[in-house]
Parts: structure tokens; sequence; C-alpha cells
């Protein structure tokens, strides 16, 4: 697998296709979408994408959420790809532009089933697990 994770523009044509994807796995299993204003909120986000050759197979995107926290949202990697290192990759990516914007900490919501996911890679969890968009998930933090 020939693997690259880059930023990538809002409104750009990797945008969409990342909300395509972003749809497929995390929103129409549920019977959500997302809304315009949804997706214009975006727009200060930093989006990072994983692609296999030129085929965008994950994405995420990162929040300021303090003065020394990003939170990581709507990571998503395509079902194919999953088990092949595309979400470690995509952290990876993720601390390293956390650094360079000068923060030092990543907070995220975690799906309880992705812990042991986040926990491989360094995430603590924070608090007590509750439910968000009907699927219980944990608050799980990493400092850099």
């Amino acid at each position: 697998m020939s693997l690259t994770v880059r930023p990538i523009p809002h409104g750009s044509a990797e945008y969409a296709a990342a909300i395509n994807l972003r749809r497929a796995v995390l929103r129409t299993p549920l019977g959500l979408d997302f809304t315009s204003a949804q997706l214009a909120a975006e727009a200060g986000d930093i989006h990072l994408a994983a692609f296999e050759n030129e085929d965008l197979i994950g994405t995420l995107l990162l929040t300021v959420h303090d003065d020394v926290t990003l939170r990581l949202r709507q990571m998503a990697v395509d079902p194919d790809s999953q088990g092949k290192g595309v979400g470690a990759a995509l952290l990876a990516a993720a601390e390293t532009e956390t650094r360079a914007v000068g923060k030092a900490r990543i907070t995220l919501a975690a799906r309880v089933s992705a812990q042991p996911f986040y926990a491989r890679n360094g995430y603590a969890p924070v608090g007590e697990i509750f439910e968000e968009v009907t699927i219980a998930h944990i608050v799980m933090q990493k400092t850099l």
C-alpha cells in the first residue's frame, strides 16, 4: 500500500470526497447527514486525508479546543482499508499538525468500540462514558 497523509483545503474536490467518506462511514449508518451549516462551520478546521495512490481512503478534522488543545473529530477510514494502518497514520499526522500549530494536546470523543485503537496509540480515557448520536462515547486525550 502506497499511503500518504496530507492536509486538504476546505471546499476542494478532495474535501467533497472526504465528506462523502465521513457520510458513508459515520452518518448514513445512523440515519444522519450533515447540514450545510455544519459543513460551513468546518472552514476554519484543519482537514487531513489519507490517500492510497490517488484514492482518498481516510480523513479527520482538527478543531481548536483551547489554548493548548486541538479536538480531533470525524475520523473515518474506508471499510476496505481498515486494519491496514490508515487510522494510525492519520493519528500520527494529526499529532504532527497539532505540534506545528503550537498546541500540545489532542482531545477526542471516541466511540467506545474504537477506544482500544486510541489506547494503543497513546490516548487515555478522561471521565465517564456518554451517549452521542445514539452511540456510547468516551473522551480521550493525549499530551504530545
